[in-house]
């Protein structure tokens, strides 16, 4: 939970070379040849160990600043009081039409915030009020301010074209800078090119790389 290595060409691709396998789990503790794992008592031989994975989750300023542990799943921690920052992400982190963007949700919930300056009185239960989800601010996920944009969206017409503006504005803006054929181009060169990397500078042949997945995927838009 929290991962993003399945969003990474790079962790498929060294997979399927055998250049890297993947255990979820904790460090028990360090022995004189490796490490194990917990909770599986696992044994993993190793010479160096890089301690760079997970990261110092920020909520707890968030906490200290405002004196609350609870927030709606609409980002609000009260009425007029939103708390726009990143959080976990979950299996649904990317069903949504901002992707996996914090910056395009940042201005999707700017704009949730704005209507609901401007109509509180009308707003104020799906947005601070008994209308919304609450949870604890220490246990954000992606998927509950999905949900919450997407009623929202389905809720009010002033909300949803917000959104609507922002999916066109950055469709235009793809297809001016990067078109999904240019794209595809691009990153089977990239995909072609992290095997060569992983083999040590030597080219792989198509025919035993990791098939490349997306050429239709200009079809798709």
């Amino acid at each position: 939970e929290g991962h993003t290595i399945s969003v990474s060409d790079i962790w498929f691709i060294a997979t399927f070379m055998k250049k890297l396998s993947t255990r979820a789990g904790d460090i028990a503790g360090f022995e004189a040849d490796g490490v194990r794992l917990n909770p599986s008592g696992e044994f993993i031989p190793c010479d160096v160990v890089v301690p760079c994975i997970g990261f110092e989750r920020s909520n707890h300023l968030c906490e200290e600043l405002t004196d609350r542990t609870m927030m709606k799943t609409t980002n609000y921690l009260d009425k007029d009081i939103m708390y726009l920052a990143d959080a976990l992400i979950d299996e649904g982190a990317f069903n949504s039409f901002f992707g996996s963007s914090v910056l395009e949700y940042g201005k999707f919930f700017t704009n949730v915030y704005v209507e609901g300056l401007k109509r509180g009185d009308e707003l104020g239960p799906r947005l601070w009020g008994d209308d919304t989800v609450t949870v604890p601010i220490n246990d954000r996920k992606w998927m509950q301010y999905i949900t919450s944009g997407f009623k929202l969206i389905q809720g009010d017409t002033a909300i949803a074209a917000h959104a609507r503006k922002q999916v066109d504005e950055r469709t235009r803006h793809f297809w001016r800078t990067l078109p999904p054929k240019s794209f595809v181009e691009v990153n089977r060169m990239e995909w072609e090119e992290s095997h060569t990397r992983l083999n040590g500078g030597v080219p792989v042949p198509k025919s035993q790389q990791l098939p490349y997945f997306f050429d239709d995927a200009p079809k798709w838009c």
